[in-house]
């Protein structure tokens, strides 16, 4: 069955692809740690798109966001370049946040925003990653002669990476712009409130990946097989710091738990006492 878009829902696809784009650009100088992808906090953009306008919306601008935001590191010397995003960054991109606009648009719930939120930035980083794996393979000599072993491992690596640094900026910042929006969208989107029973609906989906991310962290920092995902990294001095952010990660959405259950609380309360 054909997909149909109004005027109305292209125009929101392509600005969310072009506010993409610059927010790739805007931390393009960082790259990870084996000299291919790039760090990018501003994924809260398709994540915020996600929400607000369900998961086609979101896929499209994201894998367009993503497609043009290679041009942008071609010009200034980073990047694979627009061919390979086609393998890469745009499908990984448009399953990812399918993925999350899908969950939270079925589900329209903190629960399933949290946890919906991790699960759909591994996928997507895991077809992003294997995408960048094949492409290097086919492309670039010195990575195509690496053991089949070190390959997955080099493509888990960076998956864990980007999910990592990608997770603490989409559960902190998405609900701020949800908020700050709910007057302007209230009438063209999808409702930006999302729906909770309790606080621990709250506080529990988010002690739940802390502790998935705690797991991680002990497992790429203290077994061999962790030390294999890190085996050809351009900068080994870093590895130390990259596996710290599976920490750091871990105690943002704890924090994040327990203050957005704070914040909900007291104006549940608020709202009680009018």
């Amino acid at each position: 069955m054909a997909i149909k878009f109004s005027p109305r829902e292209i125009t929101i696809i392509i600005l969310s692809a072009v506010l993409y784009a610059v927010a790739i650009a805007t931390t393009a100088s960082i790259p990870t740690p084996w000299g291919v992808g790039h760090f990018r906090p501003g994924v809260v953009v398709p994540a915020f798109f996600a929400v607000v306008y369900g998961p086609w919306i979101a896929g499209l601008g994201a894998a367009l966001g993503s497609f043009l935001g290679s041009f942008i590191l071609t010009a200034v010397g980073t990047g694979l370049g627009p061919i390979a995003s086609l393998v890469s960054g745009s499908p990984g991109n448009f399953v990812g946040f399918y993925l999350l606009g899908w969950v939270v648009s079925k589900y329209r719930s903190w629960r399933a925003f949290i946890l919906g939120s991790l699960a759909s930035i591994f996928v997507g980083n895991l077809v992003a990653a294997s995408g960048v794996m094949i492409w290097l393979t086919f492309f670039v000599p010195t990575w195509a002669s690496w053991p089949l072993d070190v390959k997955l491992a080099a493509i888990l690596g960076l998956t864990l990476f980007w999910t990592v640094t990608m997770q603490p900026f989409v559960v902190s910042v998405v609900p701020i712009l949800m908020k700050a929006v709910t007057p302007i969208f209230s009438k063209s989107a999808k409702s930006t409130a999302l729906s909770w029973k309790k606080l621990s609906d709250i506080l529990y989906p988010s002690l739940l990946v802390a502790v998935i991310l705690g797991v991680l962290f002990t497992w790429v920092a203290f077994t061999p097989l962790g030390d294999l995902l890190f085996a050809k990294v351009v900068r080994p001095e870093f590895t130390f710091w990259v596996k710290a952010l599976f920490l750091i990660t871990a105690f943002v959405m704890i924090i994040f738990g327990f203050t957005a259950s704070m914040l909900i609380g007291r104006t549940k309360n608020q709202r009680n006492r009018l």
